[in-house]
């Protein structure tokens, strides 16, 4: 795909250009990327799939259709979250699907151990980048984040996450200075989290630290270290979110 635009762009600058329709090959690869990236992240559930079928690959379908059984009857915890105007509460859908596959394979007695690896599994099959433009995007956003550009968009975020939206949501601070953010521009501190309220409501907050590390996971594929000192899972009063280079 880059080749193709690096050869238009060779071909235009030279004075050689003049087959306009060629450009429709770079534009419909970029925007088959772009599509398979919105169409991915929006159905999380195949990363699940292929994640257990490679563990229990005899009667993963019967697991994966108790799921989404489990998934069904949690779904009204987080109903919520699709209109919600903060952006935090979003991740409730995705870490509800996780909490219905815990709780599907604790029945199944499988070991803590051995669902937090399951869990890290999926959350590195999804927030692997997808191709190339993915992969460019994923460590863009970090530079964008830094920049002058992202300040109003950080404000937003702020305005957005510093109320609670719905009793069982997200509530946060983002942060902009430099002394707040390990000099690295961006930053922000959970102080209410969503994701722990809706394991808790379900008895199941020992699993609720699988999730911390996925966020450990996920900021490693955007070229980001991922620096905390407490999470609300762990019995710290806020979860604080400051990142470095990686």
């Amino acid at each position: 795909m880059a080749s193709k635009w690096s050869i238009i762009a060779l071909l235009y600058y030279s004075g050689h250009w003049s087959f306009w329709f060629l450009l429709l090959f770079p534009i419909a690869d970029t925007i088959a990327a772009i599509a398979a990236i919105i169409y991915l992240r929006n159905n999380f559930r195949g990363y699940f799939k292929k994640v257990l079928e490679t563990s229990y690959p005899d009667d993963f379908k019967d697991i994966i259709k108790t799921i989404e059984t489990k998934n069904d009857a949690l779904s009204g915890s987080f109903q919520f979250a699709l209109k919600s105007k903060n952006p935090l509460d979003k991740k409730l859908p995705f870490a509800g699907y996780f909490l219905a596959m815990i709780q599907v394979l604790e029945s199944r007695e499988v070991s803590f151990e051995k669902i937090n690896t399951l869990c890290l599994e999926v959350a590195e099959a999804y927030a692997k980048p997808k191709n190339r433009i993915h992969k460019w995007y994923k460590l863009l956003l970090p530079k964008l984040m830094k920049s002058k550009v992202a300040k109003p968009f950080i404000s937003k975020l702020h305005k957005n996450s510093k109320g609670i939206s719905h009793p069982d949501g997200f509530k946060a601070n983002f942060l902009t200075e430099n002394s707040e953010t390990l000099s690295f521009g961006y930053g922000f501190d959970v102080l209410d989290c969503g994701i722990c309220k809706l394991f808790k409501n379900y008895k199941m907050e020992k699993y609720s630290t699988i999730l911390c590390e996925v966020d450990e996971v996920t900021s490693g594929f955007s070229g980001m270290e991922l620096i905390r000192t407490g999470t609300i899972a762990n019995g710290a009063h806020k979860c604080d979110f400051r990142y470095r280079k990686a």
